[in-house]
């Protein structure tokens, strides 16, 4: 809770502060592809982006560089007024040094760090906000920023077109050059090898002889094979004089078809009357038809002949032009090879020339995809800071820093504060709990017991005397040996309030002060003596003469004496079990104040010489760690642990509840602690 108030006040005077800001805010309409007024998408590569959030993720990034800011302060002019209206921009002017570019820098920084852009959700709108102690001077950057936006976006694409009218221009002349080029080697192969085109054909002379050899020998071929056909038909006389005359050609046919018409006549009338003069005129018939049709036959076969002859002279010239037609194939292909070089020139440069024409075109008609549709105004109200959202965040801040401050705490902290975790941690009983008192110093609060016999202190020691008890109820003289882990943990109290304690119950005691390097006893008893323990085990005085009496009934106190220079070799010496055994016959109860445990072996050798040694505890105060390695030291030497006494408990705190919850009236109306009280310790406990 005070780590919370403390954020949340510091949050309430940051606003007060700090100096307002003021927002101004443009909007844009940004599309992906602009309008296409002209369908030149494959010159300038407007359709390369493939992810709409790539593109948008661009023009964003575009909005915040450092190009568009170092044009928005000069436009502006923004070199003094922004780094006067910007608490950063004063802190940097500061550290700043004479440099122009670390200067030009600055300010781009200074510009950057105050400009936000953020898109609209489910649409394609964008926000660009800048933020400035100055309203006007705000909406001012804001507009500037969309502005030159739009004008850097217009420019980059004329630039574009520009750019790629020059490159394809100086293209469309270097090709020009190649066509021109592979032109001239290709006619003057051509003439240089006899090459020629016929019907838009390329030809060699060879081949167009091989062409021509080849359509006459197609020609002569059929022209024999009809000879051939006509002379067999003619040759065979078992055929009809019909058959013989239609295979003749059309004029010779007309004739004999004429004579055979007469010759059919003749045979008619001959049918019809038998004169002699017919039968001889019809054989005379017979046989001149036949002597023509053997003569055209004899005719046949010399054109057969002569065909003949003439087909194996075309094959001849055949297989000669193919001969020469082989030699030639090389130059044919190299021929078609710059040919085809030709074609690609020409195709490259026709396919450039219309490029040229399309872009030349679409340099005055690019269209804009960056729209302004709001203005930035001049803020009314400031932009932060905002009271009730510091406060808001102070109060959760803290919230998480305190939890975390107490998590943290709680964890690092191994002080002993619940008493099951002491019992199970240690493996021994909490005989008693005294309550923490502070209202009393040190010398009223050693004799506690007898002077306040209803406080909780009394009813705590009260009820540790009685535990002691059932712990050596076989020992007549029991010695009662009070030690700690580590100082200022209240053995000395507990040593004389518990003497305290058997005394007023009509035991005799005696309270032996053996902390021979730190000794108390006598301050907080009031009793002045310069002889005690270390001078009777130094051997020089009798302990009869050593022991003193006190104002509290049979209690008696044997002090420390003069300070020794090694107190562990005489506290075991044999006079310390002579002045223990002594004590025995003389006194009903004996209880030794000693040093602690940690860091001394005087302890080691009191425990070692007691029948019960108490263990004090002080809650909140002692580190587990700590009490743990006192214990193994203890259990070393073999010492009687009777079990632990919790020192100085805060018993409206919890941890005394089971041991202090029952006190009699008038001491609890008067120790209850007041709620500011409360509050003090646990401040002083942070």
């Amino acid at each position: 809770m005070l780590i919370t108030a403390i954020i949340m006040l510091l949050a309430l005077l940051i606003t007060l502060l700090s100096k307002p800001v003021y927002r101004a805010t443009a909007t844009l309409q940004i599309e992906r592809e602009s309008s296409k007024v002209v369908n030149i998408d494959n010159i300038l590569g407007s359709g390369d982006i493939r992810d709409t959030r790539d593109f948008y993720q661009t023009q964003f990034e575009l909005i915040r560089s450092r190009a568009l800011a170092s044009q928005v302060i000069t436009k502006l002019k923004l070199e003094e007024k922004l780094a006067s209206t910007s608490i950063m921009g004063q802190i940097k002017a500061w550290f700043s040094t004479p440099d122009t570019n670390s200067q030009q820098t600055a300010l781009e920084d200074l510009l950057l760090d105050n400009l936000t852009v953020e898109p609209v959700k489910n649409s394609r709108l964008v926000a660009i906000s800048y933020t400035s102690s100055d309203p006007a001077q705000a909406a001012e950057i804001a507009n500037a920023v969309v502005d030159t936006f739009k004008d850097m976006n217009t420019g980059r694409r004329l630039s574009a077109t520009t750019d790629a009218s020059e490159y394809l221009t100086k293209t469309v002349q270097e090709t020009k050059a190649l066509l021109d080029e592979s032109e001239q080697r290709l006619n003057q192969y051509a003439r240089d090898h006899g090459i020629f085109q016929l019907d838009g054909e390329e030809s060699t002379t060879s081949a167009l002889a091989l062409k021509q050899l080849s359509e006459e020998l197609i020609k002569i071929q059929k022209q024999r094979i009809e000879q051939e056909s006509r002379y067999e038909i003619l040759t065979d006389k078992n055929r009809s004089l019909s058959d013989r005359i239609n295979v003749l050609e059309k004029k010779d046919a007309a004739y004999f078809q004429t004579m055979e018409q007469r010759l059919d006549k003749l045979k008619a009338q001959q049918q019809k009357q038998s004169i002699a003069n017919l039968a001889r005129e019809i054989t005379k018939l017979e046989n001149d038809i036949e002597i023509e049709v053997t003569a055209k036959r004899d005719s046949l076969k010399g054109e057969l002949e002569t065909t003949k002859r003439k087909e194996s002279m075309i094959r001849d010239g055949i297989t000669k032009a193919k001969t020469e037609a082989m030699q030639e194939q090389d130059t044919t292909i190299a021929y078609s090879t710059l040919k085809r070089e030709v074609t690609t020139n020409q195709e490259l440069y026709q396919n450039l020339q219309q490029r040229l024409k399309e872009i030349n075109i679409a340099g005055g008609v690019v269209a804009n995809n960056i729209a302004i549709i709001d203005q930035a105004q001049i803020p009314l109200k400031k932009f932060k800071p905002n009271l009730s959202t510091n406060l808001l965040f102070g109060g959760l801040l803290g919230l998480l820093l305190g939890i975390s401050a107490a998590f943290m705490r709680e964890f690092l902290d191994d002080m002993v504060k619940d008493i099951n975790a002491l019992e199970r941690a240690t493996q021994l009983p909490v005989l008693g709990v005294m309550a923490e008192t502070s209202d009393a110093n040190s010398r009223q609060l050693a004799t506690a017991t007898i002077s306040k016999p209803r406080s909780a202190i009394a009813e705590a020691f009260r009820s540790l005397r009685t535990s002691l008890r059932f712990t050596h109820q076989g020992d007549d003289t029991p010695i009662i040996f009070i030690t700690s882990a580590s100082p200022n943990e209240g053995k000395t109290t507990t040593a004389s309030n518990l003497a305290c304690a058997y005394a007023s119950a009509g035991n005799r005691v005696l309270l032996v002060d053996a902390d021979l390097r730190n000794p108390s006893l006598h301050k907080t008893l009031g009793i002045h003596a310069q002889h005690g323990l270390a001078n009777y085990l130094a051997g020089a005085l009798d302990s009869r003469e050593l022991i003193q009496t006190t104002d509290i009934p049979n209690l008696y106190l044997l002090t420390a004496g003069s300070l020794p220079d090694d107190p562990a070799e005489l506290l075991s010496s044999p006079h310390m079990r002579a002045l223990l055994e002594s004590a025995k016959q003389n006194f009903d109860q004996i209880i030794l104040d000693g040093p602690p445990v940690l860091g001394l072996a005087d302890a080691l050798i009191l425990a070692s010489q007691a029948s019960a040694t108490l263990l004090t505890v002080r809650a909140e105060h002692t580190r587990m760690v700590m009490l743990e390695n006192a214990l193994i030291r203890l259990r070393r030497a073999q010492a009687p642990l009777a079990g632990i006494l919790l020192n100085r408990v805060d018993l409206h705190s919890g941890y005394g509840d089971d041991y202090g919850g029952y006190v009699y009236q008038a001491e609890e109306q008067r120790a209850k602690p007041s709620a500011m009280s409360k509050w003090l310790t646990a401040l002083k406990k942070l």
